[in-house]
């Protein structure tokens, strides 16, 4: 027999449970787990009274204990007791698939709940519905604790050799505790495909105002200082300044500009029939294998619209090279590092933390938490294991870094 599942309304009762029954406990936690306990205590119950409605219907079918069951999401595993009935037909609709981690919404939960603890009237309010009897220094603690390991992720030693870096700014708005006002900021986020072809989150970096030639100098000279020597490639958009920045600190290192960003910018600057023609274009040179030949369509391809957007294509022609630079490299990694796509998706899970949390980040604490707790989801989860396609291709690649680097084509 099928499991059955609740119906909407019921399920809506499960959500509005008030949870009056998991408090008492709380008080005697570590303040550093307390998060995580929270978070168990209020699953724990949810699946209860999930249980309680699904057998209301089951006149022949009765409660049967609990199994225990670790819960992994990005703050660990989390200890929950899982309720039976006597048929094995129910299983609670609020837990993942069986052996998977927990879904998004759930993450979302105990995200949003570690950004609330900070602001003070959060805090309270948070606090007092759910009656729990945490202080607000008590979630300070966890506040710092998170703070403490957001900051490693901006001062740890970096490996000396990569294979490809990604580098984007995400702007956004900060309240600027020394001002009490709320402020421009960019974040500047940075992924990194190691040598054994594993994805890594590198470094972030935040400033107040808009990019600057400065502030890539400032993070280039950063990384290196961290222990960064040699990079295959850099995969960026066309930020102002940064160009100039990899050619003076990483002078043999590939600069490939986001081919992506490139065709979307195609309809900003021509008429409609132009960029539509255009677009097909590069769609067919983009097929191309050689680098040489490719460059060379591409340069022809521009010069048949020379005339009509001079300034526009001669900022293509002066950049054609950094469009196809993705084409030294074997076919099967090129998907991986033609296009910033990688680090956009870290962006994209920040804006929706920042929408979530009042439209700003609070403070630049809550920032870079809001950066460690995105991060750490993702590095735990699917960046664990190597690249398939990119360690299928180490020994060409490797080969290449000795050549670009060094002169020579063996390694040991």
């Amino acid at each position: 027999m099928g499991k059955r599942k609740l119906k909407g309304e019921q399920m809506k009762e499960v959500e509005d449970l008030h949870l009056k029954k998991i408090i008492n406990e709380i008080s005697k936690i570590d303040s550093r787990e307390g998060i995580k306990t929270i978070a168990a205590l209020l699953l724990n119950e949810l699946m209860k009274k999930e249980r309680e409605i699904y057998l209301r219907d089951s006149i022949d079918n009765k409660a049967n204990g609990y199994y225990e069951r670790q819960l992994a999401c990005f703050l660990g595993n989390l200890g929950i007791s899982v309720p039976r009935d006597r048929k094995s037909e129910f299983r609670p609709q609020i837990l993942p698939s069986e052996w998977q981690r927990v879904d998004e919404s759930f993450q979302e939960f105990i995200l949003n709940l570690v950004l609330q603890s900070y602001s003070p009237n959060k805090i309270k309010a948070l606090l007092h519905s759910m009656n729990l009897p945490y202080s607000a220094e008590q979630i300070e603690e966890i506040k710092e604790d998170l703070y403490n390991k957001a900051k490693e992720l901006r001062t740890r030693e970096l490996p000396s050799d990569m294979f490809a870096l990604f580098i984007d700014a995400y702007h956004t708005q900060i309240k600027d505790e020394e001002v009490n006002r709320i402020r421009k900021a960019v974040f500047y986020n940075i992924v990194g495909i190691d040598m054994e072809g594993r994805k890594s989150f590198i470094s972030y970096y935040i400033y107040f105002g808009s990019e600057s030639k400065e502030d890539w100098l400032q993070i280039l000279n950063d990384l290196i200082k961290r222990g960064l020597k040699r990079v295959m490639i850099i995969v960026s958009d066309d930020f102002p300044g940064l160009i100039q920045a990899i050619k003076a600190l990483f002078s043999q290192t590939d600069h490939q500009l986001c081919f992506i960003h490139m065709q979307r910018n195609i309809k900003k600057n021509m008429s409609r029939q132009d960029a539509k023609k255009f677009y097909e274009e590069l769609i067919l040179i983009k097929r191309i294998e050689d680098y040489e030949k490719a460059i060379m369509k591409f340069e022809e391809l521009c010069k048949s619209y020379e005339k009509k957007y001079p300034a526009y294509i001669k900022s293509l022609l002066n950049k054609k090279e950094n469009y196809f630079n993705y084409k030294k490299y074997p076919e099967r990694v090129q998907k991986y590092i033609y296009t910033t796509n990688v680090v956009e998706n870290i962006n994209s899970r920040i804006e929706l933390i920042r929408s979530n949390t009042g439209g700003y980040f609070q403070s630049m604490k809550t920032a870079e938490v809001a950066i460690y707790v995105t991060v750490s989801r993702i590095q735990n989860n699917k960046w664990k294991d190597p690249l398939p396609l990119v360690k299928s291709a180490l020994y060409e690649l490797k080969q290449m870094f000795m050549k670009k680097f060094y002169g020579e084509t063996q390694f040991s």
